[in-house]
């Protein structure tokens, strides 16, 4: 007998999965039709009607969804609409085509710009043509539901006809609309991203000489995991005790940037790793060391990693699935932080962290071999396993061989 066809709710994770998805065809799209590539005008509907225009029975706009669900409230800046320009009303009537409140921004440009949620925008009338009202989401729909975004149908709205046919100075006005609209979108869509995944480590680290047998090709300063899932953040370092900063995503692509050059460990070191999306949705990461840039790489994709500690159960001198190592580091401060930093922001706190790293009464937590620390997703609280005690820096750097003997 066969079984009845069924239909699974999708996990949140692959909702937000998709979403990044969604949110890459959206910059690819733009792109394409700024090239003169316009057939790319079906793909840009079809992203946008699923993102925010979806009214389908019993689905829900993604972006709008996934918004939701991380409590975000997206908002927009924009010009008043048709109603409201300013326009006299002798001229308003016999106008063929108005349209009102672009440009669309993130944060206020002009006067008169007025902050609205993205979910009231798409409704807000904007575009009048031959005395009708149009919404964002009519065009949206026009062009998904009518001209191939999502379906091809045999008719088509006399307005959107005739607004399809219309041509001001070798420009689609329709055409340009969509593209505005598909703008405002991905700049909300990576604003939301940017809130959850942008972050950047401060690590102040002492790295006492080892034996030759205790170095091994990756040992682990730092490993953060998400239970269940790809979401990762590590930072290392390889036989030659160069740091490493490495980053996977829910989607399972993954990054690492590698220190480009020796570190002299003779004092102690200030570790700052960032991880920031970029405009186009590649993510880029970046180590520093006491300042100093040592090394940045950049991937075509937005990984999506959570940027609250809270969210990752955390090992200290131990990788997460990996044994008790004979490592031995001493952690100073850390600091990780879920966002990018302004200038004035990441200086003050080099220069904090700095001035820690030169204090000659510096005292660092130091793990003994075999030794690790473990803090549980949602507890700051470090527990630790086998010998880890205080420790005075300049007692750990004193001179001693490092060999077996």
């Amino acid at each position: 007998m066969r079984r009845p066809y069924r239909e699974l709710g999708k996990p949140f994770a692959v909702r937000t999965v998709e979403l990044l998805q969604g949110l890459q065809l959206i910059a690819d799209s733009l792109y394409r039709i700024r090239e003169g590539e316009i057939r790319y005008l079906t793909v840009l509907s079809g992203q946008l009607r699923s993102l925010v225009a979806e009214r389908s029975k019993g689905e829900a706009p993604l972006l709008l969804h996934v918004a939701e669900k991380f409590g975000s409230t997206l908002e927009i800046y924009c010009m008043p609409g048709i109603d409201d320009s300013g326009l006299p009303s002798e001229i308003r009537k016999n106008l063929v085509l108005h349209v009102a409140g672009f440009p669309v921004t993130l944060q206020r440009q002009f006067e008169a710009q007025r902050k609205i949620e993205l979910r009231e925008f798409l409704d807000l009338k904007l575009i009048q043509f031959k005395g009708n009202d149009y919404s964002p989401r009519t065009i949206i729909e026009w062009y998904a539901n009518k001209s191939g975004g999502s379906h091809y149908s045999r008719k088509i709205p006399e307005d959107f006809a005739a607004l399809l046919a219309l041509n001001l100075m070798n420009m689609q006005p329709l055409a340009n609309l969509l593209v505005q609209i598909g703008d405002a979108v991905l700049a909300t869509g990576r604003s939301l991203l940017r809130a959850e995944i942008e972050l950047e480590i401060f690590a102040l680290v002492v790295v006492p000489r080892q034996r030759d047998s205790a170095i091994k090709n990756v040992n682990y300063l730092f490993d953060s995991k998400y239970e269940g899932s790809e979401m990762r953040l590590c930072i290392s370092l390889n036989a030659r005790l160069m740091p490493s900063f490495f980053a996977s995503g829910l989607q399972g692509a993954w990054a690492r940037v590698d220190c480009d050059r020796l570190i002299d460990w003779s004092e102690p070191r200030l570790i700052h790793a960032t991880l920031v999306l970029e405009e186009d949705l590649s993510t880029t990461l970046e180590l520093a060391i006491d300042g100093v840039r040592v090394g940045r790489t950049n991937v075509k994709e937005p990984l999506f990693v959570l940027a609250d500690p809270l969210d990752y159960a955390s090992y200290h001198n131990k990788g997460f699935d990996d044994e008790p190592q004979n490592f031995t580091f001493g952690v100073g401060s850390v600091v990780m932080i879920g966002r990018e930093l302004g200038p004035e922001e990441r200086a003050n706190v080099l220069l904090h962290m700095g001035r820690e790293r030169v204090d000659p009464e510096l005292k660092v937590m130091l793990f003994s071999p075999q030794a690790f620390g473990l803090a549980e997703k949602g507890t700051k609280n470090l527990a630790i396993s086998g010998h880890a005690t205080l420790r005075h820096v300049g007692d750990l750097l004193s001179p001693h061989p490092r060999d077996d003997a």
